[in-house]
């Protein structure tokens, strides 16, 4: 009687274990929309932020290594991409938080790619921040970068320019290695 119980238990022990790691695999759904804060960062930069919608839907998925991927749109108000309709879809990895948000464009049999920033997000996919890359001409050759000092910066959910930093500050902290925006 007692090897049966025990055996019950074990078995019960074994398949909430699987249970548990099949949910922790499968893809959550993301949908993160609401206002956000555009602003500038530098104390000589005192530009006004703007209040802009981001709607992010799509699917997030963990993999073995336990980064995430996230897989579907980001729309932001007042931003044009240069990718048709079609191929607004992203595929994020994300390490240690952040991702890329680049584009793959499809034109003519010839790909480019349109990167728009680094996004950092919390685990839940409830907060997020994106170091905006702008252009940059050096003589001959243009590129993209984003600068701690100066750069362009869009944080949700914040209200003010304050409180878009603090969650930038938050979001980014591994990745700025103990530096602090302002």
């Amino acid at each position: 009687m007692k090897k049966k119980i025990i055996s019950i238990v074990l078995a019960i022990w074994v398949l909430m274990i699987v249970i548990s790691v099949v949910l922790l695999f499968l893809p959550r759904t993301i949908h993160l929309d609401g206002e956000a804060v555009k602003y500038r960062l530098g104390d000589d930069n005192r530009e006004p932020e703007q209040t802009v919608h981001i709607n992010m839907d799509g699917k997030r998925y963990l993999t073995i290594s336990g980064d995430y991927i996230f897989r579907g749109t980001i729309d932001i108000e007042n931003e044009t991409f240069p990718v048709s309709e079609d191929q607004k879809r992203l595929d994020i990895r994300f390490h240690e938080g952040h991702g890329l948000m680049e584009y793959f464009i499809f034109e003519n049999g010839n790909t480019d790619i349109f990167l728009y920033g680094t996004l950092f997000v919390d685990r839940a996919f409830s907060k997020l921040t994106i170091a905006v890359s702008e252009e940059v001409s050096n003589g001959e050759h243009n590129s993209k970068s984003w600068s701690s000092e100066d750069g362009l910066m869009l944080s949700m959910p914040a209200t003010n320019r304050s409180e878009a930093i603090q969650l930038s500050n938050e979001l980014m902290e591994t990745y700025l290695g103990g530096y602090i925006l302002k």
